[in-house]
């Protein structure tokens, strides 16, 4: 086991950037999850740390050792990729054995036959062994691409979005299984996702990565409650946070944020980092979560039109308009609401977020 430590690394493909100066400290044993949308550098970040693909600047060490100028096979670390890339001519058995029988860490049979074995029946793969993967479900196959990266018990295991294939139901358990089996061997984990349920629950610390910069990085609770900037609020939550654009006005000795669907006087103890900032106009951030609706009128609550209605089962997702803008709030109550429908939504003051419209950084976290 060990930790990985990357400082200010780049990697370009032409005039294409992909990674600009990350930096990065995963703990030994520690889970991190890597989030950020198709094009981020998510792959990228792995495959350098893996060796594949060679880095431009910085450094990156494993378990105190600086390994970004030794090949792949020296670096100890085991990588499942998205797409399974087993061997479809061979059995479970001989694809979760081949990483063994490299002629740089070759194994003696004894031990090739013990460790698969043990591996798969953990997986509950066992039973699969003498058949093609060939003729395996989506599910199995990950499994037995799973099972061949534990199967070396390396330093490092990095997963790049390894059940983004999968249908929802066993991606779900799949994502119990793959935290559970981690924890189980300890082994110091990077998995990479655009699907920030899948970070949050898994990871112990999320790391924001959005066009090869490291944005922000934080345990779940921090990544959701105190993003960094709107892209990160913006990230993390379904449906996403609404935005508006706000005015801060000083009436009397309140502060007060006018948008274009509400206004809102600001909690005492923001007030003070606000007007220290010296700026009147700001990005209002609300989750959907945290606007509540009603279809009575209720004290310090705003009118507003129902424009679409979306069942999801116990929660519906609604679309509301009030003066020409649109946004989203979750209702998990037993109401129904009809489209054009009047109604009235709420909220807590202490639920806004304040973000400087021309860098999207929060106004209340220090940069």
């Amino acid at each position: 086991m060990a930790d990985l430590v990357l400082k200010n690394v780049w990697k370009k493909y032409g005039e294409v950037v992909a990674l600009k100066g990350v930096n990065l400290h995963v703990h030994d044993g520690e889970l991190v999850t890597i989030l950020g949308p198709s094009g981020a550098g998510k792959t990228s970040l792995l495959q350098t740390i893996a060796g594949v693909e060679e880095i431009q600047v910085g450094e990156i060490h494993i378990g105190g050792q600086r390994v970004d100028s030794l090949p792949p096979f020296q670096r100890n670390v085991a990588m499942i990729f998205e797409t399974y890339a087993l061997y479809p001519n061979k059995t479970v058995y001989e694809n979760m054995a081949f990483p063994l029988r490299s002629p740089y860490i070759k194994f003696p049979r004894e031990e090739i036959d013990q460790r698969v074995r043990k591996v798969s029946a953990m997986l509950q793969i066992d039973w699969l062994l003498d058949r093609n993967v060939a003729q395996l479900s989506g599910g199995q196959k990950q499994r037995v691409a799973l099972g061949r990266m534990l199967v070396r018990s390396p330093q490092l295991f990095l997963m790049d979005e390894p059940i983004a294939h999968l249908d929802a139901k066993l991606r779900h358990r799949l994502r119990a299984e793959l935290k559970n089996i981690q924890r189980t061997f300890g082994i110091t984990t990077l998995y990479t996702t655009h699907d920030y349920r899948e970070a949050l629950g898994m990871g112990d610390r999320i790391a924001i990565l959005n066009k090869g910069i490291m944005i922000q990085v934080g345990t779940p609770d921090e990544i959701y409650n105190i993003p960094r900037n709107d892209f990160v609020a913006g990230l993390v939550g379904d449906p996403p946070m609404n935005f508006f654009e706000g005015t801060l006005v000083q009436t009397g000795s309140t502060l007060v944020v006018h948008t274009g669907a509400f206004q809102r006087e600001v909690p005492g103890e923001i007030v003070g980092p606000l007007q220290t900032l010296k700026k009147n106009a700001v990005k209002v951030g609300l989750r959907p979560s945290d606007i509540l609706l009603s279809k009575q009128e209720v004290p310090g609550g705003f009118a507003a039109q129902v424009y679409v209605v979306e069942p999801l089962g116990v929660v519906k997702v609604i679309t509301l308009e009030r003066e020409g803008m649109k946004f989203q709030a979750k209702y998990m109550g037993s109401d129904d609401f009809e489209m054009g429908e009047r109604v009235f939504f709420h909220f807590s003051p202490q639920r806004l977020y304040f973000f400087d419209p021309e860098t999207g950084l929060n106004m209340l976290i220090s940069q």
